[in-house]
């Protein structure tokens, strides 16, 4: 019969088996979000790079996007420039379509042959006066052509400047129709990396979470099973003690029947064995060893 007020060893046994069961586990539990939370920690850092080197391409290509801007506008305003000055050039031209000479080395070669017959041959002045005046003739004529074949150079220079600065603003173009869609991607990839990383952080929000709640049950589960344990370690000594107890009762009942014997035979004057004269004379210390 149990005694009262002791508590049912066996019960309590199962009781701290099953609390034990529990917390390991929690604690296995605990091992296991720990582990992956590492290990998310691990996929957003590998996330953050790739959106860092992707935004960094970005914010290059930007740069170079924006130079080519502000050089497109000074590009057109050049074209502007030299397209207005062209036109003025063209008007010029205009002018001198009608009046143009034909053949500017040819008029300069008969300048030079009519100058050399002045200068060298012997003539009326009749023929004297009609190579002056078709020396002045050639003169007009060929500065004429001098001025219309310089605006024409001129012209040319403007139209192939004006060409170079297209040929840049078709540069500009293809760079920008050639990474329009690597572009795009990238940041259709930095939007879809920031969002599942963002789902990690929470993730790993939640994890934290959900750690701290199973620290504070594995902390108190830890508490009452040092509890338990002590309030069985207790009921075992307090049983070991009243088993040694009554144990040594009863040994004390069976020396104090033996005495009462050999006491007996002592008196009768029986022979007594080295037991019965330890019982006899001995005391109770001696005997109960």
């Amino acid at each position: 019969m149990q005694p009262q007020g002791e508590v049912d060893l066996e019960a309590l046994s199962q009781k701290i088996d099953s609390l034990a069961a529990q917390r390991l586990d929690m604690i296995n539990e605990y091992r296991r979000l720990d582990q992956r939370r590492r290990e998310i920690r691990k996929e957003i850092r590998d996330f953050t790079e790739k959106i860092n080197a992707d935004r960094k391409s970005l914010d290059d290509y930007y740069e170079k996007l924006g130079a080519f801007k502000t050089n497109r506008r000074e590009l057109l305003t050049k074209i502007r420039e030299i397209k207005a000055k062209s036109d003025e050039v063209d008007k010029v031209l205009k002018g001198f379509e009608k009046n143009i000479p034909r053949g500017g080395e040819a008029l300069d070669e008969k300048r030079r042959k009519a100058e050399w017959r002045l200068q060298t041959e012997r003539l009326s002045r009749d023929e004297e006066k009609q190579l002056v005046s078709l020396i002045k003739d050639l003169e007009t004529k060929l500065k004429v052509w001098k001025k219309a074949y310089s605006t024409k150079q001129e012209r040319s220079v403007l139209i192939d400047q004006i060409k170079a600065l297209k040929s840049k603003l078709d540069e500009m173009n293809r760079f920008r129709a050639e990474n329009d869609a690597e572009v795009k991607a990238k940041h259709e990839r930095v939007a879809t990396m920031l969002n599942q990383r963002h789902q990690l952080f929470q993730e790993i929000e939640g994890i934290n979470n959900t750690l701290m709640e199973l620290d504070a049950n594995i902390t108190k589960a830890t508490g009452e099973l040092d509890n338990l344990r002590n309030q069985r370690r207790s009921q075992l000594d307090g049983r070991r003690s009243r088993e040694f107890e009554t144990n040594k009762a009863k040994t004390r009942q069976l020396v104090d029947r033996a005495r009462d014997d050999a006491r007996k035979k002592y008196e009768q004057g029986d022979k007594l064995s080295l037991d019965e004269l330890k019982l006899v004379f001995g005391d109770d210390n001696e005997v109960l060893k």
